[in-house]
């Protein structure tokens, strides 16, 4: 399988790194050879992409080629170093020791043991076998990898989902290079699992850099991996492990440089800035104060020469990642970073428009309570008024829209883009008022209080948003760093009595992601609360009728279009006797049913929009014949992913989709000018489907609740501009 060559060029890397590295201890070793692997193995990719792009050559032969040239030119240096006797790979073999667990602790070992069974392999079963599901991921993710492998290059293309342009891209840079190996999205989310592996090794060797012995290591390790929002990442298709990844290893390798000069060192350490800012551009917010610790030191130990060829290396590295993009988005905005305010193509304004101490109070308070959330609407509703009143109180809007860009509300949501880290986020604060008080600790205090600045920075800059407790990743792998320093270092405690609560309760999130669920645990969880539906909707008869029969005491029946409401909340036993009616008439059958086991892999793309499966899937069974091009005429800015996977699910050899309706300011991009010639329409908007299609063209059309499918009679290759 030609994906086996990426996997093969990081081995590969690995082992140079660790043959090459310094004769530290074997454990650091293998970590500090991962992350360099990875951060390397980026830099590659970056090359490749940019450079073939130009070309216009992105294509899946151009990376095989590529990928083969990389492996076999690292092989030949290996069997060179070899014969030079530069090295021996028979210390290779050493790596056994360590997957033997070899020098650990009884107690640690069984702490790995247990994460790699109940955490780590099962979350890679998930990042492999679960098809890439995350909405955003199918808005603007994985929806660009579709055009960019289209038209063989980067270059921005037309589109009624503008993000799908401007927002940073890396990530899914190294996601396209595994859809060109592979030829599918299988691997697609091996990327975010790698990350989260390469986080995992990374904050264990911050966590050793500032003194942490061998328990320390591992505990900082296991309260990363017990992250939720990090548990639901490192299978997904989004970027936000990928962007944490980088950012730990700029501030390790930050560290590391100031306590050894090292060109390696260095490249490592600008590179994973450079990385991590072009896959979102939160990890320089969060790295200005590291940022300028960095360099204020490298000036005053190093002098000033060392410290100038610094900057010019980091200037080049930023220019190299960076110029291409920004140059595209130059060309077709007039802006380097994103389409101004007063352009067309003007979506979003995250930075916020006011900014005072008091506001960056105000954002703090805000961010931090997505964290504090309970699975209790009461509690959560309470926390909400509490903060409402704070801000009633010194006179500021909750919601002021120069301040937010998503109303604020505390909740406790188990989704894949905004669970709350509450537990870790209590850990965090209990452990900072020791250290307030600990005397020495100089250094560590200045990481702390570093890591504590870049949050502020994050919550005084950019507008408030619900799912930002992804974005506050990079914070929560600091605190992992910081609880374990606490525990470890100042209290004293046994780390088992930590571990195996945070691991024992986490597992929830590992077997019950809504998206990828092993175990329908959101189902048995709905019948030990005996949680019924407020109001459902109906539209058989004979099943409406039904329901009248068994639960016309309980909700209002006829109800307003087919819909009916629950006319009191009854008590817990009598919720009993409403969910065991509904559960014999089906009603929740999906929830039974939500586990990667028990879903089609059409059906899962949709999961977190089922309305969506719903009114296309019956739409499938009329889309025959290979390579057949759709037209995706959308009136909404929606991405289309999940529909063209649908249909590959069911063709071996689907043809292309792209957005035939887009602004004509469009058509100076170079992509605008490849044809596209379509069989089938997709269209959302009746309006549009009579503007757009003559009727002689049409030889099919078939409906929906949600979507018109049209089978054209000729190939067309108009577009409807506006």
């Amino acid at each position: 399988m030609n994906f086996c060559l990426l996997l093969l060029s990081v081995l590969l890397t690995f082992g140079l790194f660790f043959l090459k590295s310094a004769k530290s201890g074997l454990y650091t070793r293998i970590r500090v050879s991962f992350i360099f692997s990875l951060v390397a193995n980026a830099a590659v990719i970056l090359v490749y992409n940019e450079v073939f792009s130009f070309f216009d050559s992105l294509n899946s032969t151009s990376a095989f080629i590529f990928w083969l040239a990389e492996v076999l030119g690292l092989s030949v240096l290996l069997v060179r170093w070899k014969s030079t006797d530069k090295i021996k790979l028979s210390e290779l073999y050493a790596i056994m020791d360590a997957v033997r667990l070899k020098g650990l602790s009884k107690n640690n070992k069984i702490i790995s043991i247990s994460a790699s069974l109940f955490f780590i392999i099962p979350l890679l079963f998930l990042a492999v076998y679960s098809p890439p599901n995350n909405f955003d991921a199918h808005s603007y993710h994985l929806n660009r990898i579709l055009y960019w492998i289209n038209n063989g290059n980067l270059d921005h293309f037309p589109t009624v989902h503008i993000q799908q342009l401007y927002l940073n891209v890396f990530a899914e840079y190294i996601v396209l290079d595994t859809v060109l190996l592979s030829g599918s999205d299988y691997f697609a989310g091996l990327v975010q699992f790698g990350a989260f592996l390469g986080s995992l090794a990374g904050i264990g060797l911050l966590a050793k850099r500032f003194g942490l012995s061998q328990n320390g290591q591992l505990l900082s390790v296991i309260i990363l991996l017990t992250l939720p929002i990090g548990i639901f990442e490192s299978t997904s298709a989004q970027v936000d492990y990928v962007a944490c990844f980088f950012f730990i290893v700029f501030v390790y390798t930050g560290f590391d440089l100031l306590e050894r000069k090292s060109w390696l060192t260095l490249l490592i350490m600008l590179l994973s800035l450079s990385f991590g800012g072009f896959t979102k551009y939160t990890v320089f917010i969060f790295a200005i104060p590291f940022t300028i610790f960095f360099a204020l030191r490298i000036l005053l130990q190093y002098g000033f020469s060392y410290a100038t060829k610094v900057l010019a290396i980091a200037l080049v590295i930023l220019v190299f990642t960076f110029t291409p993009f920004f140059y595209r988005n130059y060309q077709l905005f007039g802006n380097v970073m994103s389409p101004p305010e007063n352009s067309i193509f003007f979506a979003e304004k995250i930075p916020v428009d006011k900014h005072s101490f008091l506001f960056a109070i105000l954002g703090i308070v805000k961010n931090i309570g997505l964290h504090l959330g309970l699975p209790s609407t009461g509690f959560n509703a309470f926390l909400t008024s509490k903060i409402l009143n704070f801000h009633n109180a010194i006179g500021v809007e909750i919601d002021d829209l120069a301040l937010r860009l998503d109303p604020f509300s505390v909740r406790y949501s188990v989704h894949e883009d905004m669970v709350p880290n509450t537990i870790h986020l209590w850990l965090m604060l209990l452990a900072t008022i020791p250290l307030l008080f600990l005397k020495g600790a100089r250094s560590f205090k200045w990481f702390w209080l570093f890591s504590v600045l870049g949050f502020v920075l994050f919550c005084s800059l950019l507008k408030f948003q619900l799912w930002s407790t992804r974005t506050h990743m990079p914070f929560f792998a600091m605190g992992a760093v910081l609880i374990a320093y606490v525990y470890t270092q100042v209290l004293k405690w046994n780390t088992g009595y930590l571990v195996f609560p945070l691991m024992l309760i986490s597992t929830v999130f590992v077997v019950g992601n809504p998206n990828k669920a092993l175990i329908p645990i959101g189902f048995y969880t709905k019948k030990a609360m005996a949680h019924i539906p407020v109001g459902f909707c109906v539209t058989d008869s004979l099943q409406a009728k039904s329901y009248e029969k068994n639960l016309g005491a309980y909700y209002n029946f006829p109800g307003k279009d087919n819909c009916h409401t629950l006319k009191q909340v009854p008590g817990y036993k009598e919720r009993l006797k409403i969910f065991d009616i509904f559960e014999k008439a089906g009603y929740y059958d999906d929830d039974k049913s939500a586990t990667v086991f028990g879903t089609s892999r059409t059906k899962a793309y949709f999961l977190s929009h089922l309305d969506n499966y719903y009114g296309f899937e019956p739409l499938l069974q009329y889309i025959s014949g290979d390579n057949k091009n759709i037209g995706v005429l959308f009136k909404k800015g929606n991405g289309y992913y999940h529909y063209w996977s649908a249909v590959a699910t069911k063709l071996k050899n689907p043809g292309q989709m792209e957005y035939i309706r887009y602004m004509r300011e469009f058509t100076r991009l170079k992509n605008v000018q490849k044809e596209f010639c379509y069989d089938y329409v997709l269209c959302d908007d009746a309006e549009l489907l009579k503007e757009f299609i003559p009727e002689n063209n049409i030889a099919e059309i078939h409906q929906t609740s949600l979507f018109y499918l049209v089978k054209l009679r000729n190939r067309s290759c108009e577009r409807l501009l506006y």
